[in-house]
């Protein structure tokens, strides 16, 4: 998906509630990607009603706001995992103090460093090896 929207308008027809009543037309939106023609959402073929309702129900069906994934929670989760690994913090100061020596550069030190946290380490839920390896 492309990520260019646009709200098109079609009409449905009410039925008619009882016998009293009778059928009308509405006017109903959908989302639709511009550079496919796909209907990306449309209230699982009921429609919105305005248009503005239909972007912001996809806003709110796109957005994750997972709980725990802002900075400074990560920040303060990936610092506490390494205060309790003191071990494997002083084995990657000395990889890294070896690799300077021998005049490797800054990315492939990152690599090595990653592929021994990949071969050593699980991180805890919700952290990656390359989280931990900011907040080192």
């Amino acid at each position: 998906m492309t990520g260019n929207l646009k709200a098109v308008p079609y009409t449905v027809t009410v039925p008619a509630g009882d016998g009293y009543d009778f059928d009308h037309m509405e006017t109903r939106w959908r989302l639709v990607d511009t550079a496919t023609s796909d209907i990306v959402d449309d209230a699982q073929g009921y429609g919105y009603r305005t248009a503005a309702a239909a972007y912001r129900a996809h806003g709110y069906k796109t957005t994750t706001c997972r709980r725990g994934t802002r900075p400074s929670i990560i920040k303060r989760r990936a610092q506490a995992w390494w205060r309790t690994h003191g071990r494997l913090r002083a084995e990657l100061e000395d990889m890294q103090l070896q690799a300077l020596k021998q005049g490797m550069p800054d990315r492939a030190m990152r690599e090595v460093c990653t592929r021994y946290m990949h071969d050593h380490v699980s991180p805890p839920h919700g952290l990656t090896v390359p989280d931990l390896l900011r907040y080192f």
